[in-house]
């Protein structure tokens, strides 16, 4: 009799016991699978997040390395100057002092020389800004035409050439020739941020760090 009752027991299925041990390992492998899951969405986010904070980047340093190769005089928080006696020329003055005083800011600002198409005259009239108003680096300046090539009498105020930018500061020369940028950039949905150092050259060409 024993042994029949036992079999019919075994006949009837798994215990609550043993239905309550099932429930919880597979809600902890369920927990895991999600834990894990959301884990890689997070990584792949940041991946991409960082991988657009770069293609963008290099987009912002190309610009600025035509546009500092065409500048001759660079300042920082103040504009270069436009007019000169000779022998002095706005972009090569006889007094050193005209640079200073040179301290780190918040913003850049070149002198670049345009030739106006069909003609000999070269004007000095035409300065580009740099600089960060939210956490957007904004371009004030010379309109950028179609040949890429920057057009004289115009002036485009607040484009936008970066986002996520929290921090941006210029270190322009004594010579006001070369400059020293450090940008901070911040990754987005994350905490996270990287920083980049461009020194650029008047004329010359771009070196980053």
């Amino acid at each position: 009799m024993k042994h029949l009752a036992a079999k019919r027991q075994s006949s009837n299925g798994f215990t609550l016991v043993e239905l309550l041990i099932g429930s919880v390992l597979t809600i902890i492998t369920m927990g895991s699978v999600a834990f894990l899951a959301a884990q890689q969405i997070r990584v792949a986010d940041n991946v991409y997040a960082t991988t657009t904070i770069n293609r963008s980047f290099r987009r912002f340093s190309d610009l600025l390395k035509v546009e500092v190769a065409e500048a001759c005089m660079l300042r920082g928080g103040v504009n270069p100057r436009t007019t000169a006696t000779l022998p002095d020329t706005p972009c090569k003055p006889q007094d050193p002092s005209v640079c200073l005083p040179q301290t780190t800011t918040s913003d850049l600002r070149m002198l670049v020389p345009i030739q106006p198409p069909g003609s000999n005259a070269i004007t000095y009239t035409n300065i580009i800004r740099y600089y960060l108003s939210g956490t957007e680096l904004l371009r004030d300046g010379p309109q950028i035409g179609v040949n890429s090539l920057l057009v004289p009498g115009t002036t485009v105020a607040a484009s936008r050439v970066l986002s996520n930018v929290s921090a941006f500061t210029a270190t322009v020369s004594g010579d006001c020739t070369w400059v020293t940028l450090n940008l901070t950039l911040a990754v987005p949905g994350s905490t996270a941020v990287v920083a980049r150092q461009l020194t650029l050259y008047s004329g010359s060409s771009l070196s980053i760090h």
